[in-house]
């Protein structure tokens, strides 16, 4: 019987292993988010006329394996008229409000790890009167941040996904976009949580072995 059970502990160590994983949902916990910006931004002389407001509120919840929460994350506002340089805005030629136009989206997760999380964009700017006489007929995008997935490893082996909406302007306004994270990979136990349990299976089966011993003398 003490084989039988030493094998099952085993057996049951060696499927902990393999498949608690899967068990228990992941919890995210999100304190705080934010936007950083280039230099480039402002409504003074050069910069673009950007506002960027972060809606971001402390939140928690659990995903399971390929599960996707989504939130609201900022919204930002174009106010330009006109993109300088450009013969078309004579008033502001010379002056250069496409440099220095980078943005960043930071997300501050404490679980399933402390960290800051940041989202690149690759932004651009088109030169010229952001309300033009094309614009109601062929939407011509006059500038836009454009977001790169992240990839956020923790645990053992467990990865998550942070993935910000875009915002492409073809005329002045505000836009408000989204943030979705997603767990593509669980993390495995960790090897003390393993041993532990091991532990007390093997406890569980020295204990029954004593009490169906037979008495000596």
């Amino acid at each position: 019987m003490f084989r039988k059970l030493l094998s099952a502990t085993i057996g049951a160590m060696a499927f902990l292993g393999v498949g608690a994983a899967h068990a228990a949902p992941t919890l995210f916990s999100i304190t705080s988010g934010s936007f950083s910006v280039g230099s480039g931004y402002g409504a003074g002389t050069g910069q673009l006329d950007v506002v960027f407001t972060s809606l971001v509120t402390p939140q928690s919840f659990s995903l399971e394996l390929g599960d996707t929460q989504s939130f609201l994350f900022g919204r930002a506002t174009l106010l330009e008229a006109c993109i300088n340089p450009s013969l078309l805005c004579a008033g502001g030629l010379g002056q250069n409000e496409t440099n220095n136009l980078g943005v960043t989206a930071n997300l501050t997760f404490t679980d399933p790890l402390a960290s800051v999380v940041q989202v690149v964009a690759s932004t651009g700017a088109l030169i010229g009167p952001v309300q033009d006489l094309l614009d109601p007929l062929f939407h011509l995008t006059d500038f836009f941040i454009d977001f790169s997935p992240v990839v956020v490893n923790f645990g053992v082996g467990g990865s998550f996904i942070v993935d910000i909406g875009d915002l492409f302007f073809d005329t002045n306004g505000s836009i408000t976009n989204g943030a979705n994270v997603t767990l593509t990979q669980v993390p495995v136990p960790e090897p003390a949580s393993i041993a532990l349990f091991g532990a007390g299976l093997l406890g569980l089966a020295a204990a029954r072995r004593r009490r169906r011993a037979p008495p000596v003398g």
